[in-house]
């Protein structure tokens, strides 16, 4: 939520955002597809060359292997017809066939029931390994008398010998009798060699048996052991037959692309294994060159997106924050007339729009003074028309409607509420309109009869003023001003917070602007002597907040009643 609250917050992260999904995400998506594409043309070559390799080795093993069976068969064939030969032809025949093998055999011989004949032996062949060889090369012998051709291997030789194949082959005579034995120990070495050469980009080549004893390998360490069990070398023991795949490997953690053909000559096979981590390199390359080029694209969008942003939106800002002390009420400021045309121009308009406004506002202001000014000069002259009908309180108003500004000023009350303060107090004594002026104007005290009529001044004020619907906030202040905190004022008996707050101000200041001017029945009370009353009469007669007001606007100065320095009793009734 707060990153979508910074988004919304300011046009710049929009418009880097945008640059940012144009640029970097038709690169990435092009990247990635292209990657994908690489990926499926790299598996498609890739099992081709590894199948076209591995058909390849197997023929190669293949003719080897057959090249060199045949030699020891055209070897029967010959003794076959000749069965008794002198140990010098014998080896002569086993010579030649050695040479013609180039080395294939490191060991060739030719041996009868007694065990007498001729052999040839290749010199890098050495007594130790000849002396391991012993024994599997008796039991060939053995076997081929027997009538039996067999084939063993042998993969225990040291690390500087391949492995080798132990041939054993029955020698006949024309009648079919078997008068003696051909053996021959075939270096499988060369195979292993051409593993060696063809493996490239971490290829993993290996021949095997029908047992999966590995007989060669591009890593001669594992010569001798047993293949892993792979899913394509379980599918081939099935069926001995080409195929190709991707797969797993026996743990089931990598991803291998992998060939394995047929050797026809027996039931051996070729096995070319590839990582498909080195198979796919150029595809992970290009991915990885796509996500940092899509990176540096994007961050190079993003710095452009906040450069462009920053000149688009400076001007607006500016404009913005010049809109915002305009709504304030600073009518004289004026925004730059800075950045592209379109937006200069808006801020010229802008402008100019701002000065029509202050000067309507002026004319408002200046016609707002002055119709206050007439609605003032009208209640006046409606406070003086009361005051004429009793000339005795004559100026009573306008001091009222001092002193309860002045109290609500320290009430803390705002210019608002202050004017309708004043307005009301002006207008408090208005109801005395409807009293008759032997009443209003009788020099001596009122009969209870008289105070009783007296008493109605506020509710006929309230009365008059209620029709004009400009004047309806002042109606409290007119109708209550004679309520007591108590509860035992008029006309409503109102107590304490009933009473409205412009009543309460103006009742206090009524009051005490009668006990400190000279009436018919009374004369003005000393300064001291009325703060003393007020004093008293706070918490029963008048709200505790509103008499520390009036206090303390006297102290300050804000209130000073004009008889106040002529001594006189209390006042004995209130008239006002």
């Amino acid at each position: 939520m707060k990153l979508l609250a910074r988004f919304n917050s300011s046009l710049t992260y929009p418009i880097a955002a945008t640059l940012v999904l144009v640029t970097a995400v038709p690169m990435a998506l092009v990247g990635f597809d292209l990657a994908r594409y690489n990926r499926e043309v790299l598996t498609t070559k890739e099992r081709k060359t590894l199948t076209r390799q591995a058909v390849s080795l197997a023929n190669e093993a293949t003719m080897y292997l057959a090249a060199n069976k045949s030699r020891l068969d055209g070897i029967a064939r010959t003794l076959k017809v000749i069965p008794v030969a002198e140990a010098e032809v014998q080896a002569e025949l086993l010579s030649e066939t050695a040479a013609d093998s180039q080395r294939a055999f490191l060991y060739l011989q030719i041996a009868d029931i007694k065990g007498d004949g001729a052999f040839v032996r290749d010199p890098e062949l050495s007594d130790d390994a000849a002396s391991l060889l012993s024994n599997t090369l008796g039991e060939a012998h053995r076997n081929a008398l027997d009538g039996k051709a067999t084939t063993t291997l042998r993969t225990d030789l040291p690390r500087n010998y391949g492995s080798v194949s132990i041939i054993g082959t029955p020698i006949k005579n024309l009648e079919g009798d078997i008068w003696g034995s051909l053996t021959a120990v075939l270096n499988l070495g060369p195979i292993e060699n051409r593993l060696r050469e063809s493996a490239s980009g971490g290829q993993y080549l290996v021949l095997f048996d029908q047992d999966l004893q590995i007989i060669a390998s591009s890593d001669q360490s594992l010569r001798g052991k047993v293949i892993a069990l792979s899913p394509l070398v379980s599918d081939f023991r099935r069926s001995p037959v080409r195929l190709t795949r991707i797969y797993k490997d026996s743990e089931g953690k990598d991803s291998l692309v992998g060939s394995v053909a047929p050797i026809s000559f027996n039931t051996w096979g070729i096995l070319v294994e590839r990582s498909s981590t080195d198979a796919f390199r150029p595809v992970r390359i290009m991915v990885i060159r796509t996500v940092v080029v899509t990176a540096i694209a994007g961050l190079v969008a993003l710095g452009l997106g906040f450069l462009l942003a920053r000149r688009l939106i400076g001007p607006i800002q500016r404009l913005d924050r010049v809109s915002s002390e305009i709504a304030e009420g600073n009518l004289t400021v004026r925004a730059p007339v800075t950045g592209s045309a379109e937006l200069a121009h808006l801020a010229g308009n802008f402008n100019h729009m701002a000065g029509n406004i202050e000067a309507l506002v002026r004319r408002l202001r200046q016609a707002l003074r002055q119709n206050q000014e007439l609605f003032l000069e009208t209640i006046r002259t409606l406070a003086a028309a009361i005051d004429a009908k009793d000339p005795y309180t004559r100026g009573h108003s306008e001091r009222v409607s001092s002193y309860s500004m002045a109290i609500a000023r320290h009430l803390g009350l705002g210019p608002d509420e202050v004017f309708r303060v004043r307005i009301a107090a002006i207008l408090h004594d208005v109801g005395k309109l409807g009293i008759r002026e032997g009443i209003l104007n009788k020099p001596g005290g009122l009969t209870e009869e008289e105070f009783t009529i007296m008493k109605q001044h506020p509710e006929i004020g309230s009365q008059i003023m209620a029709p004009i619907r400009a004047l309806k906030d002042i109606l409290p202040g007119i109708r209550n001003h004679h309520e007591t905190w108590d509860g035992r004022g008029y006309p409503d008996g109102l107590a304490g917070d009933e009473i409205p707050l412009v009543a309460r101000i103006i009742g206090a200041a009524d009051t005490f602007d009668a006990m400190t001017t000279t009436r018919p029945y009374q004369k003005a009370s000393t300064l001291d002597f009325v703060l003393g009353k007020i004093r008293a009469m706070s918490g029963n007669r008048f709200a505790p907040p509103v008499v520390n007001a009036l206090l303390a606007a006297v102290e300050a100065g804000d209130i000073t009643p004009p008889d106040a320095e002529h001594g006189g009793p209390a006042p004995q009734q209130e008239a006002s």
